[in-house]
Parts: structure tokens; C-alpha cells; sequence
């Protein structure tokens, strides 16, 4: 029976993740801040902030020995405070990954990051400053210095990183013969879709919806994220996956043109 952690697996793309690895009998451990009331059979909930880094080494010590996958999907939205959203969608990532490798030993990561973080090279010094930080706290005094430069989209820049570590934590986990990937989903429809319209503009992402034929689902995008995870991917490593529904393919070879006003 395979061990997997994932975080945020209580809603969107996590549940559906969740659901999928279920039928696949695999022994489940979600770190999320919203627990349910009742434990499904197979899954053990731990309640874990990622913006706390005590929250996380609690949630580490209450996790197997040995582990096969971590999956990290957990993330907020550009609503919240700035150190907040960089320290769930990214700071934290970092923490519990570096924190698990040696028990993840001939296993797999699977990050979840954003299509709004797969460019992350346009600003490549700025994201490698921040992956530059040693840990948590020194991530955190970085940010406060270089605030005036990313706070304008916290959201985009903690995605950019979370993408961009991808790189950086597959060399990381080449000793111990861990494999990290990346899945970079498109417009999703989950809870957070109405802060994610608040973010890019109704009519930008309604035009999205038009030129790709429909808004994406969590089920759209676990079925890559179980196949990364503990499928025949073996020889799959250090790589982002858009699933967007070829929204970026389009911008890219031009048959999609944005619109000028994204409000």
C-alpha cells in the first residue's frame, strides 16, 4: 500500500486528487487547516498551517517514516495578506518538502503551482532571490525587503516560485532518488474561481472559458497529478505540465489573442 501526503486535500483539485488515489488503495495523509468531521476509511487528517513553519514540523512528526509521494496542492489566493500567501503557496512547500526527502527515498513530489507561475523566467532574478533564502524565517525577511516589488501580485509571484523550486528540488532530490514535477492548471473552477476572476478581470477570464470551450474542473487535473504521482512516471523528472485546455498553446502560436481590456 503506497503512503501519500498531500496538502489542501480536502477541497478542489486535492479532493478530487484524494478521491482518485483512494480507489488505487493507497494509505492517505492530508495536511489541510480545514478538517472534516468524519475521517473517510484510508485517510488521516492533520491539521497543518502552512505558514506556520510549528505547524508544520508538528504535522511532520505525526507522518509515516517512510513515505512514497508528497503531494503539495495547497494554496490560497491573492485576497490574503502578502507573507501569507507567499508562505502557503511557497515557504511552506519548500519547509515540508525539504523536511521530508530522506523519507520520500525512491519516491516522488508533485507540486501544484499555477499557469500564472509558468513564467516564472521573466523575473527569473527576483524568484531566484527568494529561492535563494535558506529556510522559512530567512524567506520571510526577504520578502519584507522586496515587498514594493511583488506586491502588486503576491499570488503570481509565490506561483512563479513554487514553479521555478520544481528546478531546484528535483537536484535536491537526486541523492535520494526522489523525482519532483510540476502541474501548472489553468482556469479551474473551485473555490477560489471568484478571487481568481477578482484577479485577472471578468473579461479576461470569460474569454479564456470562450477561446478553450469551457472552464477546467479538479477532476481535469487530478487524473495528471495521480499519473506523476504513482503512475508509470519513473523517468519523469524536474518538468512542468500546464493543463489549461491549450490556452497557452494558443497565446503562444497566436490563435488566441487576449483581450486588451482584461477588467
Amino acid at each position: 500500500m503506497k503512503k501519500i501526503v498531500i496538502t489542501g486535500g480536502t477541497s478542489g483539485i486535492g479532493a478530487a486528487t484524494v478521491a482518485r488515489l483512494l480507489l488505487n488503495n493507497c494509505q492517505i495523509h492530508v495536511l489541510d487547516t480545514k478538517m472534516p468531521a468524519v475521517e473517510p476509511a484510508g485517510i488521516h487528517f492533520i491539521h497543518t498551517d502552512l505558514a506556520l513553519p510549528e505547524s508544520i514540523s508538528k504535522a511532520i512528526e505525526q507522518l509515516p517514516d517512510r513515505i512514497d509521494a508528497l503531494i503539495n496542492v495547497a494554496g490560497i489566493s491573492g485576497s490574503h495578506p502578502l507573507n501569507q500567501v507567499i508562505s502557503v503557496n511557497f515557504l511552506g512547500l519548500r519547509c515540508l518538502t525539504e523536511n521530508l526527502l530522506e523519507r520520500l527515498t525512491g519516491g516522488c513530489v508533485v507540486n501544484v503551482a499555477s499557469s500564472a507561475g509558468r513564467d516564472w523566467q521573466d523575473c527569473k532574478a527576483l524568484v531566484r532571490g527568494l529561492l535563494a533564502t535558506r529556510d522559512f524565517a530567512s524567506g520571510l525577511e526577504w520578502i519584507k525587503q522586496n515587498a514594493p516589488l511583488i506586491k502588486d501580485n503576491p499570488y503570481k509571484f509565490s506561483k512563479q516560485c513554487a514553479a521555478a523550486y520544481t528546478y531546484r528540488a528535483a537536484g535536491l532530490g537526486m541523492p535520494h532518488s526522489v523525482r519532483v514535477n510540476c502541474v501548472n492548471p489553468g482556469v479551474v473552477g473551485t473555490g477560489l474561481t471568484q478571487d481568481f476572476r477578482n484577479m485577472i478581470g471578468n473579461n479576461l477570464y470569460d474569454s479564456i472559458i470562450r477561446n478553450i470551450g469551457r472552464e477546467g474542473t479538479p477532476e481535469d487535473v487530478a487524473p495528471i497529478i495521480e499519473f506523476l504521482s504513482i503512475g508509470e512516471s519513473s523517468w519523469l523528472n524536474g518538468v512542468e505540465i500546464t493543463v489549461d485546455g491549450g490556452y497557452i498553446a494558443g497565446i503562444i502560436d497566436g490563435w488566441i489573442t487576449p483581450p486588451a481590456n482584461p477588467e
